[in-house]
């Protein structure tokens, strides 16, 4: 008997995990044991807590603040996109937290082109990836960037390589950059420029969360823009900016979701309902509205493929979730 207990605890470990390999039936079945389920998670939020024992636990109150109060920062890849761009970007950053009758909004649709842009003005190459969307690009000395859903890279094809090879993201994008230990590799993104020779990193800026930097291996360098602070991570490790102005390093209890999405597919290493739904929505391009924003603060282990609808994605959260996600027109509800 004993035996067969840990079997099914196995089980519904393996279930929360991932989901995806489960039949809606199978979940179904595994879930109905209430007490069974509670303990998985409990031991899923042990390991969540052994992991990540350096993080600080994210205060809901503070960071909604946050979204209401956050200045627009100059963004060149905007420019370099054009005005529509720019106006795009605008429109979304003041309606961002816009309170709904329903609750709270943390993310919004867009209405704009679902196609990749790639143009070259007075010597500026820019890419536009739209949601929804991937693309990987080689650049002039051969390093291979992947773009994630909603990201702009920019570079000035006249000066790169001479001094330095220098791109400017916005948005999420994995790079393996090729060795040339004459020429540093910057990447700029927000207040941030991370400084290499040759490695492979994960640059994530987005502004629904804090700026992520993770090293997957070599070594890199991440300066301040304002010069004023400057860190050296190893792989494993992740810088990330904190209140705009201060860099951090954490260790990363595993790096396959940090690249995951460059492979086709959604990885939430026990992350934030907030945080999941942001990335679902962004992929999805539809707006996420918490009817109670406390539960934004709940954690998931969560794993899909994102060529899966997004109502199949729905049906495996709410699986997993405590929280009834709905669906409805261009909206997901989290209720209360």
């Amino acid at each position: 008997m004993k035996q067969e207990s840990e079997d099914k605890l196995n089980r519904v470990l393996e279930a929360l995990e991932n989901p995806s390999s489960f039949t809606k039936k199978e979940l179904e079945e595994l879930f109905s044991d209430e007490d069974c389920l509670n303990s998985a998670r409990d031991i899923l939020r042990a390991r969540e807590v052994l992991a990540r024992q350096n993080m600080k636990a994210p205060d809901v109150e503070k960071e909604w603040n946050k979204f209401k109060n956050r200045n627009k920062r100059n963004s060149v890849v905007s420019v370099i996109a054009g005005l529509a761009a720019a106006c795009i970007l605008l429109l979304f950053i003041l309606n961002f937290p816009a309170r709904q009758d329903k609750g709270l909004k943390v993310f919004e649709s867009l209405n704009v082109s679902q196609n990749i842009e790639q143009d070259t003005v007075n010597g500026i190459v820019s890419v536009v990836v739209p949601r929804g969307m991937q693309k990987e690009l080689s650049l002039p000395d051969g390093t291979i960037v992947k773009l994630n859903a909603d990201s702009r890279l920019a570079y000035d094809i006249t000066q790169f390589g001479k001094t330095e090879r220098k791109v400017i993201l916005e948005g999420e994008g994995l790079f393996d950059v090729s060795k040339d230990s004459l020429h540093m590799f910057v990447v700029q993104s927000g207040g941030l420029e991370t400084c290499v020779l040759g490695t492979v990193f994960n640059v994530r800026n987005y502004n629904t969360e804090k700026m992520k930097i993770t090293l997957l291996s070599g070594s890199l360098k991440v300066v301040s823009s304002s010069e004023e602070e400057s860190i050296y991570i190893k792989p494993g490790e992740q810088a990330v900016l904190i209140n705009d102005n201060e860099l951090c390093s954490v260790k990363v209890s595993q790096t396959d979701n940090i690249s995951s999405w460059s492979e086709g597919a959604f990885y939430f290493d026990n992350q934030t309902l907030s945080e999941i739904l942001c990335e679902i929505g962004r992929w999805y391009n539809v707006n996420v509205i918490f009817e109670d924003k406390n539960s934004m603060n709940s954690c998931l282990h969560f794993k899909a493929l994102r060529s899966e609808s997004l109502g199949s994605i729905v049906d495996l959260l709410n699986s997993v979730s405590k929280k009834t996600i709905t669906l409805k027109e261009k909206t997901l509800f989290v209720g209360k």
